[in-house]
């Protein structure tokens, strides 16, 4: 019987795996350093791109290039119900206080400087844990961030 443990701070490629709607990495060192993460940044690749992106993430964390940065998780090829598109997956990074706006940006800009990152709309953005469990767009939600940060157009 498979568990969640088998998804933490594992090998498997996120676009391989349907039975789980996530994988996580998770460091006791890390989190000891960083124990606030009520929030996460939300960087969003295509399919195509996020088993590469997850491993360059991973490594990074891995190693302690993530300054701020608690923990992370990648979202999978399982369906979810709760995404607003089918050809795209998610890297979250969780890190902060939700309410301290300088610190979480900080560790916004920090993350920007070790992973690429473009979006259409020219900005990466933050949400809380909170605004999480109220819903996404496609549950109907209509603000889905707490703040913004400017990152390249692609």
């Amino acid at each position: 019987m498979t568990t969640i443990e088998d998804y933490v701070n594992c090998n498997l490629k996120p676009m391989e795996i349907t039975s789980s709607p996530w994988l996580y990495e998770c460091s006791p060192d890390i989190t000891q350093k960083y124990p606030i993460a009520d929030g996460k940044w939300m960087f969003f690749y295509h399919k195509s791109q996020i088993n590469d992106m997850w491993h360059l993430v991973k490594t990074k964390y891995r190693v302690g290039m993530l300054e701020g940065i608690h923990s992370i998780k990648v979202s999978t090829l399982y369906d979810n119900p709760r995404a607003i598109c089918s050809n795209g997956g998610v890297i979250l990074f969780y890190c902060g206080s939700w309410d301290d706006e300088e610190r979480v940006k900080y560790y916004g800009r920090k993350l920007l400087e070790q992973i690429p990152y473009t979006s259409r709309s020219g900005f990466v953005s933050y949400k809380s844990d909170a605004q999480t469990m109220s819903g996404t767009r496609a549950t109907g939600q209509k603000r889905n961030f707490l703040y913004t940060l400017p990152c390249p157009r692609s």
